[in-house]
């Protein structure tokens, strides 16, 4: 007859009460009952089963330790952490080695490197970000305009896009221009001058 807490779970007499059922994960609390948990390793102490170290990659992120660590910690809503869920806004959300990523839809961009607000860039409507994130529009005597991803200019009162290179604006002043006096092109008589 083995002592109060010991049992001879293989059978073996030779061996005695070999088993401590206070502490034994494989028999916790009477043989044969194993402290088995998803993705981590089972405990047992006085008699009763509990959640130990989640397997690497996992986590218990629900509080729940009947389903064990369920979290896998390499996805999109739990990367690297419970909680941490990478942001997919115009573009596909990654989780690459517990860190977050983004691959951006066409057309769009993560212009200034946080993923917290995704891919915030439209590269075909943004004039201070058209086509790239680098190229800006220019605003030069007029408002800048980016339409599918190339840039424009809408010039101010006076003045004239008259090289028609976006890039210098509206770099003519029509008021003051002999060779573009009122409008691009409109060349200033030279007659007894």
């Amino acid at each position: 007859v083995c002592d109060v807490g010991y049992a001879d779970c293989d059978g073996a007499p030779a061996n005695g009460c070999e088993v401590v059922l206070g502490n034994d994960a494989g028999h916790c609390g009477g043989c044969g009952t194993r402290c088995t948990y998803a993705h981590a390793t089972g405990v047992c102490g006085n008699s009763a089963c509990a959640l130990g170290a989640c397997d690497a990659g996992w986590a218990d992120c629900d509080g729940n330790p009947a389903n064990g660590c369920e979290a896998d910690l390499t996805l999109v809503n739990n990367c690297g952490g419970c909680g941490n869920v990478c942001n997919g806004t115009n573009g596909t959300a990654l989780c690459t080695s517990g860190a977050c990523a983004i691959a951006c839809s066409a057309g769009f961009a993560n212009c200034d490197g946080n993923l917290a607000n995704g891919c915030e860039v439209n590269l075909n409507t943004d004039p201070a970000h058209c086509n790239t994130c680098a190229t800006v529009c220019s605003s030069t005597n007029g408002d800048p305009s980016c339409s599918a991803g190339v840039c424009g200019i809408g010039c101010d009162t006076g003045f004239g896009n008259c090289n028609s290179n976006p890039a210098d604006g509206c770099e003519t002043n029509t008021n003051t221009s002999t060779s573009s006096c009122g409008a691009c092109g409109t060349v200033c008589a030279a007659t007894n001058g």
